[in-house]
């Protein structure tokens, strides 16, 4: 990891890194590793620990299909609404 920040600073990349371009499995293994470090959380929580930049309708479809799979449940409605990783 070293080694390609090194590679980085040499070439003087000087762009700034976005999650705008995540693929969708990427994206959900990001929320259930938040989920697991916070139990409880809001979509806005989540959304602003994990990647402010992207759309918030990514992160939502994201959870929905994690609920789907069964890795994650949720308690409460609409803006009340808090995400949890399952025991599975």
């Amino acid at each position: 990891m070293a080694q390609m920040f090194d590679l980085l600073r040499k070439l003087d990349f000087s762009s700034v890194t976005t999650l705008s371009l995540i693929e969708p499995h990427r994206l959900k293994a990001l929320i259930l590793e938040d989920l697991r470090r916070y139990p409880g959380s809001a979509i806005s929580d989540i959304h602003a620990r994990i990647a402010p930049e992207l759309d918030r309708h990514r992160v939502k479809y994201a959870l929905e299909s994690l609920s789907d799979d069964g890795l994650i449940i949720y308690t409460g409605e609409k803006r009340w609404r808090r995400y949890s990783v399952t025991g599975v």
